[in-house]
């Protein structure tokens, strides 16, 4: 039996679908993405919440994220989890 992490079994890698090209390119995010990056590296309250209807864009910006960190055109902070 293989074991996972609760994160492992709970969780998608979107990085690693971003470096295995299996996210599609995200268009017209560019500013939710900016905001999510902002709140991100803020020394508190970095923990952003996607909220909203379905079909809104929350998988969008999170998979541009990824693809942005996968790029490295985030912070420094983001980038290395500091």
């Amino acid at each position: 039996e293989q074991r996972f992490t609760v994160v492992e079994k709970y969780s998608v890698d979107l990085t690693e679908l971003a470096r295995l090209g299996k996210l599609d390119p995200v268009v017209g995010r560019d500013d939710e993405i900016r905001q999510v990056m902002q709140t991100l590296t803020r020394r508190t309250k970095n923990n952003p919440v996607l909220i909203g209807d379905a079909g809104v864009g929350k998988t969008a910006i999170a998979e541009g994220l990824a693809i942005k960190i996968l790029d490295d055109d985030v912070p420094d902070s983001s980038a290395t989890g500091a």
